[in-house]
């Protein structure tokens, strides 16, 4: 694709510059083909992301001027047809040919260089749900936001997967973190997840490598709604904590989707929070499979289906955090817009299985 005005002018390292508001706030220079926010990060420029495979959509970049290769059918990105048309591409997707001049959202969120850590399991434990509660002591500080994702590996193993940290960073961004959990559902044939669950992992040495995604930046006082769907569930934990703790006023409300009552992990953790910030947190678990004859009292169906005027949420103003399968997550952030959420606040973090 091309910009407006090509930039004609051939260098060994092509030159990018950033706008914000029609004023130049950033300039770098990456290798010729190189994808753009792969070199961005690499160089710790402020750049937007999350999933890094052109699904999320966070890295959505306008070009001004020159010619990026979009390495993602179109047909498949989670642009819409007048993004493409107005210019705008995804920045993990984008092969840079030359000297190019784009407009992107920087400055939002701290970024902490890519780390890679190893430990050793020190809390392997099932939940309901096919979930398994993982933590691991590191050998040195790990340095991450609240939201935010790493790979891990076992040692010796070429398979890596990605999962969200389910604990808040420390409250001192200075201070790294010397342990992480995370929520890891079993993947049937998944090779990460079923040699996870075989058996008790305890004391396996384990390599941590990240931090990615952006997932959790807003403004810090404003109230939140989160919607979960089953190990989303773990960002959502990790953000509503870090935000309670950092902010006198915010509240939050979280919508939690599981298919049956013996689905529902996780909720001790958020009844823990809620106790500790009295009337500052409200939970509300949705099955979408229970039976009909069951003991369950609570709200049924799709985890849109509580999404409406009587959550009490003022929509207008709220920032959203949603976590989950692809479909889900569409699914939340259309009716999240037709309820009037201004698109700049809501903030994905879109599950995909891999491997």
């Amino acid at each position: 694709m091309e910009g407006p005005v090509e930039n004609r002018r051939t260098q060994e390292r092509p030159k990018i510059n950033i706008k914000v508001s029609g004023e130049h706030n950033a300039a770098f220079s990456i290798s010729p083909n190189d994808m753009l926010l792969k070199a961005a990060l690499e160089q710790n420029i402020d750049y937007p992301h999350s999933c890094r495979v052109g699904v999320c959509g966070q890295c959505k970049t306008k070009l001004l001027a020159g010619k990026v290769s979009p390495m993602v059918d179109l047909a498949l990105s989670p642009l819409t047809n007048q993004e493409i048309l107005d210019g705008y591409f995804l920045a993990c997707q984008g092969k840079v040919r030359g000297d190019i001049e784009i407009e992107v959202r920087l400055g939002h969120h701290h970024v902490f260089p890519e780390q890679q850590i190893s430990g050793r399991v020190s809390l392997w434990k099932r939940l309901p749900g096919d979930v398994i509660e993982l933590r691991i002591a590191l050998e040195s500080p790990f340095f991450y936001e609240a939201g935010q994702y790493a790979y891990l590996a076992e040692s010796g193993s070429f398979t890596r997967r990605c999962f969200s940290f389910s604990d808040a960073p420390p409250l001192d961004p200075k201070v790294g973190a010397t342990e992480v959990g995370f929520l890891i559902k079993r993947l049937p044939g998944g090779r990460f997840s079923e040699w996870l669950f075989e058996k008790d992992r305890t004391g396996i040495k384990m390599w941590l490598h990240g931090p990615y995604g952006v997932m959790g930046v807003d403004e810090p006082n404003a109230d939140g709604l989160c919607v979960a769907g089953g190990t989303g569930l773990a960002p959502v934990l990790s953000i509503v904590e870090h935000r309670l703790r950092t902010s006198a006023t915010a509240c939050f409300t979280v919508v939690y989707g599981v298919q049956k009552q013996a689905d529902l992990f996780g909720m001790d953790k958020l009844t823990t929070l809620a106790s500790r910030h009295p009337g500052r947190l409200s939970i509300l678990p949705v099955l979408s499979h229970e039976p009909e004859n069951s003991d369950w009292t609570g709200a049924r169906g799709l985890v849109t289906q509580p999404l409406d005027e009587n959550l009490g949420v003022d929509f207008g103003s709220v920032a959203s955090f949603i976590c989950g399968s692809l479909p889900m997550v569409a699914a939340v952030e259309q009716r999240l817009l037709a309820l009037g959420v201004n698109p700049e606040r809501i903030h994905a973090d879109k599950f995909l299985p891999s491997g």
